[in-house]
């Protein structure tokens, strides 16, 4: 029992960092030409539809490649496990880091479609949403708030209001959660602020790290 929940508790630290390159990473349209948020599908399937009755195909296009390469990482992550051995979740750590090439890359004077900009987020975001799913048997996103910020109240309402003194593990992992997502958006902007996009490899220190972390675990798991 106790082994159990010493590698929960790496599962969560794990957990921990990959929500604070999702804040990271997230910022990356939102401070560059694009001022959307790339991480989710909503805003994107909205313009697409706007786009489709306003007549205008190449909003439906440049969206909905958005929603393809969305989908097309969902695929892959949910698909590989099953088919192949590889490790989807270092698998993950290294699409996060090419997104951060890619953004290093991406010219500041957004002369490029907007959209573009948010093409790295779209593809990297949802491959290590699903590759990461959550720790200490809770489902968890470490890409956006909406979901865990109900799953945090919803928690502490239990706790303080109903008495109900199991739900504190899951309040304070939904709340560290959120808290790490934060601490790698502040990161993030800081170093854009900066070094312009550049900053964006600063997130090779939390990815790289993260994937020690999980060598460590599969060493463990290995040794046994």
């Amino acid at each position: 029992m106790i082994h159990f929940f010493m590698q929960q508790n790496r599962e969560a630290h794990i957990h921990y960092l990959v929500a604070g390159i999702g804040g990271w990473l997230g910022i990356f349209p939102l401070v560059n030409a694009a001022h959307q948020f790339g991480s989710a599908q909503t805003v994107n399937l909205m313009e697409l539809v706007i786009g489709l009755f306003g007549g205008n195909w190449k909003t439906v296009l440049l969206h909905g490649v958005g929603f393809m390469l969305y989908v097309l990482a969902i695929f892959l992550a949910t698909w590989l496990p099953k088919h192949t051995r590889l490790n989807t979740k270092l698998l993950a750590l290294g699409i996060d880091g090419l997104a951060c090439l890619a953004m290093w890359r991406f010219p500041i004077e957004g002369n490029l479609p907007l959209m573009f900009y948010l093409y790295p987020t779209l593809f990297a975001m949802p491959f290590q949403w699903c590759a990461f799913a959550g720790a200490y048997g809770y489902k968890n996103s470490t890409i956006f708030s909406s979901n865990n910020v109900r799953q945090l109240v919803s928690a502490l309402t239990e706790v303080w209001a109903n008495g109900d003194k199991s739900q504190i593990l899951k309040a304070k992992f939904m709340g560290a959660t959120l808290l790490s997502f934060y601490a790698g958006v502040a990161a993030g902007w800081f170093c854009w602020r900066f070094c312009g996009n550049a900053g964006f490899l600063g997130a090779f220190v939390p990815i790289v790290t993260a994937g020690v972390m999980l060598l460590g675990q599969q060493v463990g798991y290995d040794s046994k």
